[in-house]
């Protein structure tokens, strides 16, 4: 049985919906309460999976979570958004017959992952704070998950709680400016993380935007699986790291060659938790 139900997840329209369904279950820690219609499908899978690929069943999940944005927005992040997006996108894609499943699944993954990397360098390229370190100086400030990367740029323990006097005083209204003073060097590094970080988010945005037949496309696996390995490396958000690695293997296809990405960011979650107290 269990032999069975492993082969079933190598086809696609039975392994996307699924893992889909786990990614519901991971994305029910933000609000507890999604676990129950989370649960329901996935037990679905278990009794009844030609009724877990009905198309009602994933407009009612989509529904679910749009439902659930509204009634206690303050605890959704912003790939909860992406997250009932895409269970559109899957209801939609269960519409038509099985042989063009994939196809299509893929065509949604393709566009959701371009077009919200592309908004992500359109909101950092507006603000400007991301170019200049800013932003990232303040993560780092402010996140103790950031606490690898600080190191590896130099920022001190001392520096950080320098810093934090600074921002605090500034929202207090305690003063008009914040002074974060470093090495010239470490801010040399905030800012070439910064601008690199951007640059693989456009390279992430245009080969998943452009056509599966220009060169460009070539680089959607790789770069996508650059970002998470870098950014779960540091801030470990499993319920993001699920859906970008379905979005990943659905796009390359849903074949065997590419189903290592999943256990590789979970891989990288697990040794980033284990050693946040570090």
């Amino acid at each position: 049985m269990i032999d069975q139900f492993l082969a079933r997840l190598n086809e696609p329209r039975f392994g996307i919906t699924f893992l889909t369904a786990v990614t519901s279950l991971v994305m029910a820690s933000h609000w507890p309460p999604m676990a129950v219609p989370s649960l329901a499908l996935l037990a679905l899978f278990v009794a009844r999976p030609n009724v877990a690929a009905h198309p009602a069943v994933w407009w009612i999940m989509a529904v679910a979570w749009f439902a659930a944005q509204v009634v206690v927005p303050e605890r959704m992040e912003d790939h909860v958004p992406l997250f009932a997006i895409w269970l559109v996108a899957v209801a939609l894609c269960l519409h038509r017959p099985a042989e063009e499943f994939l196809a299509a699944a893929a065509f949604q993954a393709r566009m959701l992952v371009g077009v919200t990397f592309g908004a992500a360098v359109a909101w950092k390229v507006y603000f400007g704070t991301y170019l200049d370190g800013v932003t990232l100086w303040t993560y780092m400030i402010a996140d103790e998950r950031f606490r690898p990367l600080s190191t590896v740029l130099g920022l001190s323990d001392d520096a950080i709680q320098a810093d934090r006097k600074e921002i605090s005083q500034l929202l207090s209204g305690d003063r008009a400016v914040a002074v974060l003073e470093s090495s010239g060097l470490t801010v040399t590094g905030i800012v070439a993380v910064s601008v690199l970080t951007l640059v693989l988010e456009i390279v992430i945005s245009l080969s998943h935007l452009v056509s599966d037949r220009s060169r460009l496309a070539r680089l959607r696996l790789p770069s996508l699986v650059l970002f998470g390995v870098v950014t779960y490396g540091v801030v470990p958000v499993l319920p993001f790291a699920l859906l970008l690695a379905l979005f990943a293997m659905t796009v390359a296809g849903w074949r065997r060659d590419v189903m290592w990405v999943l256990p590789t960011f979970m891989i990288v979650i697990a040794i980033r938790v284990a050693t946040l107290a570090f």
